[in-house]
């Protein structure tokens, strides 16, 4: 065994070299790996004003950055730094190296690299790109999808696996498709616009005839926006043929009203919504016959609603792909998810929503009833798109009566229609 002592001895040489320490207080484990096991260095360091952009914008380097407001005091702490070091001790190893950065004392840094006040996020900087991470903070969900990231923002099509990739990505999330003349500066242009959406939406182009016949495109020029659950896809401008008409664009059509809730887009969607923004949550089990019935039902929402994007957001989730969080969101909503579909307009930071009645409709049978349960749902949406239903319960903005005084009316967790 003395060459195992030899090879250890060695690694702690390299990584002391490296000017990597050890980290003694720390305890982290790979949760269900029982042959992985943290070796104890700490492999992150922290970047302030002065050395970050020399740092993570270096030639050829690879860089994660966290960007957060935990103090050393937060009980929170040893959780992200185990996360962070876990990460590290699989990536490092590919050329990655690890960073922090406090936005508590760092402002102008934050305020440099767009992280809002308060906010906890992660962004990678690869190759003159910065990639912000939307996941869960699990180490294994990161790693996997770090590993994932691609080479390029764009993905040229020109083999049945590119082609297999591509349609693959149905439903799961916005995809840009477009036909270009090979090594055209149109298509230089669409590359650069296509850098500030990696990690968020998916560019892909074909540059012959053979391969824009297989993605339905059809002449040279022509760029399609592919959103989720929805048919007919969007056709940008024919004068568009610049980055920044590329991603004018882009922005402006890029949210689609249904998304499914993954691991890798949980704090994307999992967030409040904007101003005008109208949010949906759908529970729904596919491998139930009511929740295919239910999920078949909302995709034919989501592709009627379409002219509503943008103020309309359905978020899908399969409570199967989320075990954990199904006490939670029960409590949170005072719902039975496990009792069958379930739709509601709701707060995240209220944990508050407005529940559909699903007795409306009827899923065991839902061929002989897709007219009326569509016109159920549909006339439900309608409502919350006018205000008819709403979330909003000041009561400070109802006229009074002149008598007698109104009696205050309580706010319950749960409402249905």
């Amino acid at each position: 065994m003395t060459w195992i002592k030899l090879a250890s001895l060695a690694l702690v040489v390299v990584l002391a070299s490296a000017g990597i320490s050890k980290n003694e207080d720390l305890e982290c484990m790979f949760l269900g790996y029982p042959d992985l096991e943290y070796d104890g260095f700490d492999r992150t360091e922290v970047l302030t004003e002065k050395n970050f952009n020399r740092t993570v914008f270096a030639e050829d380097t690879k860089s994660v950055v966290f960007f957060n407001d935990v103090e050393e005091d937060d009980s929170e702490l040893d959780q992200y730094e185990c996360f962070l070091q876990l990460s590290a001790q699989i990536m490092t190893k590919r050329g990655y190296n690890f960073y922090t950065v406090n936005t508590t004392k760092e402002h102008r840094l934050r305020k440099q690299e767009e992280v809002e006040k308060g906010e906890d996020t992660i962004h990678v900087y690869k190759d003159g790109y910065k990639i912000e991470y939307n996941g869960v903070r699990d180490p294994e969900t990161f790693v996997s999808w770090l590993m994932d990231i691609p080479d390029d923002p764009v993905t040229i099509i020109n083999d049945e696996h590119d082609l297999e990739e591509f349609e693959n990505m149905d439903d799961e999330c916005v995809r840009i498709i477009g036909y270009f003349e090979p090594g055209s500066v149109a298509l230089k242009e669409f590359e650069e616009a296509a850098e500030d959406f990696m990690g968020e939406i998916e560019f892909f182009a074909v540059v012959t005839s053979k391969w824009a016949r297989k993605v339905g495109l059809k002449r040279v020029g022509e760029v399609q926006m592919r959103r989720p659950f929805e048919e007919d896809p969007l056709f940008a401008p024919t004068s568009a043929d610049t980055e920044e008409e590329f991603e004018e664009w882009v922005e402006k059509n890029k949210e689609p009203v249904m998304q499914k809730l993954t691991l890798d887009n949980y704090f994307n969607l999992w967030r409040d919504p904007e101003e005008d923004e109208k949010m949906i949550l759908a529970f729904v089990d596919e491998e139930t016959r009511e929740g295919r019935a239910m999920k078949k039902l909302l995709d034919k929402i989501a592709d009627e609603n379409s002219e509503h994007a943008g103020t309309l957001e359905i978020i899908l989730v399969d409570p199967d792909e989320f075990p954990l969080m199904v006490d939670v969101w029960e409590d949170m909503f005072g719902i039975d998810i496990e009792e069958g579909p379930q739709i509601g307009l709701i707060d995240i930071s209220e944990k508050e929503g407005i529940w559909f009645d699903m007795s409306q409709v009827n899923l065991d049978d839902p061929k002989k009833h897709s007219d009326s349960n569509f016109e159920a749902v549909q006339s439900w949406i309608d409502q919350i798109l006018s205000g008819s239903i709403s979330l909003d319960d000041d009561d400070d903005d109802e006229p009074e009566p002149p008598a007698p005084p109104p009696t205050p009316k309580g706010k319950k967790s749960r409402k249905e229609l």
